[in-house]
């Protein structure tokens, strides 16, 4: 799987010494996430190491697939753009659905309606908008931004 994802030996070693628990995984395993991340979300080589350099826990993620299709389905995600949210942001499979996603789609989606900005096309822009705690930063700029009538 390195010379498909083209990662050099030094980028292999920074992998490993992110997430060591990678070599108790099978090669089947590892290979298995690569050809979901590949074929699955459609990402290119570049992308799919992006995703595995940021984020190498993915290769222990039994339910990745499950967090996705919530993504999907809450925001009207074709694949392409599932698959681009994800290479931007791949920490994001590190958050819950009930109580980290659900939360923040649900504040931000309220929060857009006064405005002329769809809750789709806020984390197209900046999927890493997911990744930031919705009580210390979302909330607070989001009401300074309304209060200052700023859309």
């Amino acid at each position: 799987f390195l010379s498909e994802l083209e990662l050099s030996a030094i980028e292999f070693g920074s992998i490993i010494q992110k997430f060591p628990r990678v070599f108790s995984y099978s090669l089947k395993r590892i290979k298995h996430v690569i050809g979901f991340l590949r074929f699955e979300l459609e990402l290119d080589s570049r992308q799919a190491k992006r995703v595995i350099f940021q984020a190498p826990q993915v290769f222990g993620l039994s339910n990745m697939e499950g967090k996705l299709d919530f993504l999907r389905g809450h925001l009207d995600l074709t694949v392409e753009e599932l698959g681009l949210v994800f290479s931007k942001m791949p920490t994001l499979m590190n958050l819950g659905v009930e109580s980290n996603l659900v939360p923040k789609l649900n504040y931000l989606e309220h929060a857009l309606l006064a405005g002329d900005h769809s809750l789709k096309e806020t984390i197209l822009k900046q999927p890493t908008l997911l990744g930031y705690s919705l009580q210390g930063r979302i909330q607070p700029r989001m009401e300074r931004l309304i209060a200052a009538d700023i859309s």
